[in-house]
């Protein structure tokens, strides 16, 4: 398989899922009867999300190592600098809230953060990957 091959199926992955994300953070409400019942939806696209918060993560510090290599100038070097130490927000908020749901501490208030926040980071992260792909 070539390399742009593999980068299309990577941010097919990314855009396909912030929006997955996006549209069910958007209708949980209109089909989640509240209080202690499972949010079963959820609790399978974490797997997913877990993979893409990392790539996300990943694919903003190669692009910032590039940059800090390279004479960029400022509008570049701002636009690089907030994507990735959004996505290390992202990676720090996600794994600390995901791992605490699975010790009955999590905080069902900063997922209401972490999933626009995902969409926000991990979309347009696959964007500029499918778009670098392109040659």
């Amino acid at each position: 398989m070539s390399r742009q091959i593999a980068l299309r199926i990577v941010a097919a992955y990314q855009m396909l899922l912030a929006v997955a994300v996006g549209v069910n953070f958007i209708i949980t409400p209109l089909y989640h009867p509240g209080g202690d019942e499972p949010f079963t939806v959820w609790e399978i696209f974490n797997w997913f999300m877990a993979v893409s918060v990392v790539l996300a993560l990943l694919g903003s510090f190669a692009r910032k190592r590039r940059m800090d290599a390279e004479e960029a100038d400022t509008r570049t070097s701002l636009e690089v600098n907030v994507v990735f130490y959004a996505a290390l927000g992202l990676f720090l908020w996600y794994f600390w809230n995901w791992f605490g749901v699975f010790s009955d501490q999590d905080s069902g208030t900063l997922w209401a953060f972490i999933d626009p926040l995902f969409v926000l980071v991990v979309g347009p992260s696959g964007l500029r990957v499918w778009r670098g792909a392109a040659g």
